[in-house]
């Protein structure tokens, strides 16, 4: 930080005299944020975020086409669209930085909420995208669920689908989870035992070996079809409309877009053949449009 240690302690003392409640836990062993100091020191990684975009924005003014771009998505959502999007980013604006990250939603929003990720690309099952930030629904896919091992008869009941394990990548108590989104539909209740594995490698891997029910998006139908022959695993059958993943692009404020990640979003949307989305929109459903249409 480039001061010295007495200094440093007089400017955290000063600030909580400011603010009235205590940054840091003191003792004999040393120091630890308090709870005020973790929420300050959260805001204040966003606030720095936010002071480097100023840079960029002025370099941008100026004609430069550099800046960084940091992208959170989850799997679903790694599409052919979103790999003609990068392809066009990079011709347009090649001295960029871009980053790609693979992610779990909870941690897309997280970064999004602190500034170290601009754009996110979240699939889920819900209607609606995460409150409190801007939100478009860029388009939707199939679905499909499978269980491990050889099963006779593919058909199963909407009972059995309450009664038996599952694996499930995120939080099974989640709304716009699958696991919720198809059970409430018909009226069942949730299983009571289901492993939640965030890793897509073992994901896969307790899917083969488990006989457990894991569900799958459009993107894995093709890499799932052998073991589907093999016996490995059974593709089911549901007496009932099976829920469609959306694909939301999701970001904090539109105003507040870098020119990289707005010109990214202008290329990604032109890139989806059809959005049934008319603009960006927010929780509450409030419709909120775009810098160009304004």
């Amino acid at each position: 930080m480039h001061v010295t240690q007495p200094a440093l302690s007089k400017a955290i003392r000063e600030l909580e005299r400011e603010l009235g409640v205590p940054l840091l836990v003191r003792s004999a062993k040393g120091a630890m944020l308090s709870p005020y100091g973790h929420m300050i020191a959260k805001r204040s990684r966003a606030i720095e975020k936010e002071v480097e975009k100023i840079f960029e924005e002025v370099d941008s003014l100026r004609g430069e086409l550099s800046g960084r771009l940091s992208i959170g998505l989850t799997p679903p959502a790694g599409a052919s669209y979103v790999a003609d999007a990068v392809k066009v980013f990079r011709r347009e604006r090649p001295a960029a930085q871009l980053q790609l990250m693979e992610l779990r939603p909870a941690q897309i929003t997280d970064g999004l909420r602190d500034g170290s990720i601009d754009l996110g690309l979240i699939s889920h099952y819900g209607e609606e995208g995460p409150v409190g930030y801007k939100w478009s629904k860029l388009y939707s896919i199939e679905s499909l669920l499978a269980v491990g091992g050889k099963r006779a008869n593919p058909r199963i009941g909407f009972q059995e689908l309450s009664e038996m394990d599952w694996i499930a990548l995120d939080d099974p108590d989640d709304p716009s989870g699958y696991i919720r989104t198809l059970l409430s539909q018909f009226s069942v209740p949730m299983p009571t035992n289901v492993v939640r594995c965030t890793s897509v490698g073992l994901y896969f891997e307790l899917a083969r070996r488990l006989t457990a029910i894991t569900h799958w998006a459009e993107s894995a139908f093709i890499p799932l079809q052998p073991l589907f022959q093999e016996g490995v695993m059974t593709r089911l059958e549901v007496d009932g409309k099976m829920p469609r993943l959306n694909i939301f692009l999701v970001y904090q404020d539109e105003d507040l877009l870098t020119p990289s990640a707005a010109q990214f979003v202008r290329i990604l949307r032109a890139s989806v053949p059809k959005s049934p989305t008319s603009g960006p929109r927010e929780s509450g459903n409030r419709l909120h449009s775009s810098k160009e249409d304004r």
